[in-house]
């Protein structure tokens, strides 16, 4: 709290100033500029003290019904634009045995998402991204969730840290982050019984797959 309540209250009156009418053009992009470092700099505060909770044991997954099909179109929304702006296609094929209401910790779900969608669309130049949702049956009903981008590809000595924390790949223009997108990503999967994995080819692009237990829920569950 002592990070994030005094950046919480730079982001916000910085939000009133940037609807301020009376500014001058080169005080907007000042605004903009503290508005968008910021909302950066928040992000890599909740990444460390995220993965500070995972290592001491304390994060705890908050099991909720969730309508899964609108989680997955605010990603898609969210990501769109991204992709516009690089002239990149993004597309989403779903399986139609997609499971639409399910149990599960919807805010985490998100956060993978974000992470692999978001990750895909930086290094990703020319061609696409796709997100991809299948399900499959065993033991248990099992969600697959790929994230395939036409990229540069990981070389091997790469995949093989990838997961780690603190490590970024890429030029160190993209290099923004903490290095612990993929790290938390792979502990929320692993607190939610499942797997993640990654299939690249340098000069071929990626594939990320997730596969999660998922129990299915009600549209009454929701609506309550």
């Amino acid at each position: 709290h002592e990070l994030r309540t005094p950046l919480n209250a730079i982001l916000g009156f910085s939000g009133l100033l940037q609807r301020d009418q009376q500014l001058s053009a080169n005080q907007r992009n000042y605004i903009d500029i503290i508005n968008r470092s910021g909302e950066h700099l928040l992000k890599l505060i909740n990444d460390v003290l995220e993965i500070a909770k995972i290592e001491a044991g304390k994060l705890q997954l908050e099991i909720a019904p969730f309508d899964l099909g609108v989680m997955i179109r605010d990603v898609i929304d969210m990501m769109q634009a991204r992709a516009r702006e690089k002239g990149l296609q993004l597309v989403f094929d779903v399986d139609s045995s997609f499971p639409r209401y399910i149990r599960g910790d919807q805010a985490r779900l998100r956060q993978i998402l974000l992470n692999l969608v978001g990750n895909a669309v930086k290094f990703t130049q020319q061609g696409g991204v796709t997100l991809r949702l299948t399900t499959e049956q065993k033991d248990a009903l099992c969600l697959q969730i790929e994230v395939e981008d036409s990229g540069p590809g990981i070389s091997p000595e790469d995949q093989e840290r990838l997961f780690k924390p603190f490590v970024q790949l890429g030029t160190k223009g993209e290099q923004q982050g903490t290095g612990l997108g993929l790290t938390i990503c792979r502990r929320f999967v692993e607190l939610m019984g499942g797997n993640i994995s990654l299939r690249s080819t340098p000069g071929k692009g990626s594939l990320f797959r997730v596969r999660l237990p998922v129990e299915t829920a009600e549209f009454s569950e929701i609506a309550k």
